[in-house]
């Protein structure tokens, strides 16, 4: 049977998500998923299952993510391409979810365009090739988004649940979906009295998530003595309350997110069809409904993180990004756009957004590794940089690095190679260095001033260097 054309692109999706997740297998644990996805799991590998975390690792929410991971190890084995593999049905769950949402906008006959379009988004690519609760929130967001667009109440409910369950930013979506519900399922013609009856019975859908976080922050405090966040946490510093102009700060790098790694391609179409377009817009409910959908989700996950010193990581805002690419294709695809026009659209959607992923910005300026698929070749340097020091048998109590590269290697590669590199304070003789790093500028200085490269790996846009001291410790 000959393939549809207006299915080409939908097998392509497949093929491209299936292609980096099989070539990315072996891939090891990057950055914070060194926490969720590696230290967690470990815990609750080693102690079957034991639901009381120690301090030095509690994150004060559902551990749900290390626990999953730690069943998969159970099962299938305590290795990477186990971890990998517990991604993958959320992976093609996130495909198949969005090809639906994508079709409730979007006529079908290019709707599998669409979906390629805006599967191809960088940060989205880039989580799923690693072991991150971020791909199983879009998972569920977007299966709470359709479900709520098709009234279908159980799943809106086993969505919530799981958002709730998964991480703290779960909660916030779960509002948001709670907002798009409310506007999409009430009717606002009616009484007063109706309207906030109807709201009542509605959010009784989400109570479920409600009553399990209550029962757990009960059980927290009584055993922990606090709920969500302690001041001896890892990750206080990140939680430190900031004043006005911080605030504002951080608005401008979340409007920066917006528009990074390509996505402004994107904003460049949007605006292209509002001006070419404005009166259309405004006449279509489904376009409007999209514009709702990507505002509440703006506006509330921006207050959630713009009142904290670094709560500003690209993958943070990935509904932002899916949900904006939705509204602009439902623009591009469903209104009297010029042929010409509109296949240029296309092509500069497509072109901008893959060039993001070469974008990588001077080792000054910290960069969302994560969240762009540049960062790959790094995970191969630093096998090579570690098999170079055993090699010339360099003590690793004698190599310094950063995060995060001085986590226990075990962490890292589910190896049992319980060696680590220590923080660098300019106190040891060696040095690994990456771009992929994210340093402080005095740290960078010293490095390129005190220190000489014995061993330079690059490949792509990344580059990792192995130093030594100018002149050695004593």
């Amino acid at each position: 049977m000959p393939i549809r054309k207006q299915n080409i692109p939908i097998l392509l999706s497949y093929s491209i998500v299936i292609t980096l997740f099989i070539v990315t297998i072996n891939n090891s644990y990057f950055y914070d998923t060194i926490y969720y996805g590696s230290k967690l799991a470990e815990y609750y590998y080693i102690t079957n299952l034991s639901f009381r975390l120690p301090d030095s690792i509690e994150c004060g929410y559902f551990p749900t993510f290390g626990m999953y991971i730690a069943l998969i190890w159970k099962v299938l084995g305590r290795d990477l391409v186990s971890s990998h593999l517990a991604m993958l049905p959320f992976i093609i769950g996130i495909i198949w979810q969005l090809e639906r949402l994508i079709r409730k906008f979007v006529p079908r006959g290019t709707s599998g365009l669409a979906l390629l379009i805006i599967l191809i988004d960088p940060t989205l690519l880039s989580q799923m090739t690693l072991v991150s609760p971020d791909v199983l929130l879009i998972f569920f967001f977007i299966l709470g988004l359709n479900s709520v667009l098709e009234n279908k109440r159980i799943l809106i409910s086993i969505a919530i649940i799981f958002l709730f369950l998964i991480h703290m930013r779960g909660i916030i979506i779960s509002f948001c979906i709670l907002l798009i519900d409310i506007h999409v399922n009430i009717s606002f013609s009616n009484s007063i009295k109706k309207v906030i009856i109807d709201i009542i019975k509605r959010s009784i859908i989400y109570l479920p998530a409600f009553f399990i976080f209550l029962a757990f922050s009960y059980y927290h405090y009584i055993t922990k003595g606090w709920i969500l966040f302690h001041y001896d946490s890892p990750w206080a510093e990140l939680f430190q309350k900031v004043g006005f102009k911080r605030i504002i700060y951080n608005i401008g790098i979340i409007g920066w997110r917006i528009i990074d790694f390509g996505r402004i391609g994107i904003w460049i179409v949007f605006f292209i069809l509002l001006f070419r377009l404005r009166k259309d817009i405004l006449k279509s409910k489904k376009t409007l409904l999209l514009f709702f959908i990507f505002s509440v989700l703006l506006i509330l996950l921006t207050a959630s993180l713009v009142w904290a010193k670094n709560l500003l990581a690209h993958r943070y805002l990935l509904p932002v990004y899916l949900c904006f690419s939705l509204l602009c294709a439902n623009i591009l695809f469903n209104h009297p756009v010029d042929f010409i026009l509109k296949r240029t659209l296309i092509y500069v959607w497509i072109i901008i957004l893959i060039s993001g992923n070469f974008w990588v910005y001077p080792d000054r300026i910290d960069k969302g590794w994560d969240s762009t698929l540049a960062h790959l070749p790094y995970f191969n340097m630093r096998k090579q940089a570690i098999e170079y020091l055993d090699e010339q048998e360099i003590n690793y109590e004698n190599v310094q690095s950063f995060y995060p590269n001085t986590t226990i290697i075990d962490y890292l590669d589910l190896n049992f190679d319980n060696r680590s590199f220590s923080n660098f304070n300019d106190s040891c003789d060696y040095v690994i260095y990456s771009n992929v790093f994210n340093i402080k500028d005095e740290d960078y200085d010293l490095i390129k001033t005190q220190y000489v490269i014995i061993k330079h790996f690059n490949r792509g846009l990344v580059y990792l260097d192995i130093c030594k001291k100018i002149i050695p410790k004593r």
